[in-house]
């Protein structure tokens, strides 16, 4: 592990993978059940919570909660801690089920799990290339 974890970009990065990694599970988990009857294809969302995570990181303000009006002294205020910090599972509906009520689609699947793929290779490079910036960085002030 590097010294350099502190790097908000980087924490936003490694749970980003980890997100992958999961989804690629659950992916995974939809090819291995496409011969089990009433079975329904899972996947996760959790670019719209990693987006409200980099925006809280980074300070951005965007103000797109509805505020809770409050006219008279006896209502209570929403809880903080219900503001969307985990990633949401839902079943991908929509395809037509067969004669066995199962509706995992194989060409979904292998094309889903391709993008996460790609996604995951992405954060790696990425993760990566942050790594050979600090290390020529200490490399470089070494010769001085």
């Amino acid at each position: 592990m590097s010294i350099f974890t502190w790097s908000p970009a980087r924490v936003l990065a490694q749970e980003a993978l980890d997100h992958r990694a999961l989804r690629r599970d659950m992916i995974a988990s939809n090819i291995a059940n496409v011969s089990t009857p009433m079975y329904r294809p899972k996947d996760m969302n959790f670019e719209q919570m990693m987006a409200l995570k980099a925006d809280r990181m980074f300070n951005r303000d965007r103000d797109l909660k509805l505020a809770v009006a409050l006219t008279h002294k006896n209502h209570l205020l929403p809880p903080e801690d219900m503001e969307d910090t985990r990633p949401t599972m839902f079943y991908r509906d929509g395809h037509l089920a067969r004669n066995d009520g199962n509706s995992v689609d194989l060409d979904v699947e292998t094309s889903e799990m391709g993008k996460n793929d790609v996604m995951y290779q992405a954060l790696i490079g990425a993760l990566r290339k942050q790594g050979g910036i600090y290390t020529n960085a200490v490399d470089s002030s070494k010769n001085i």
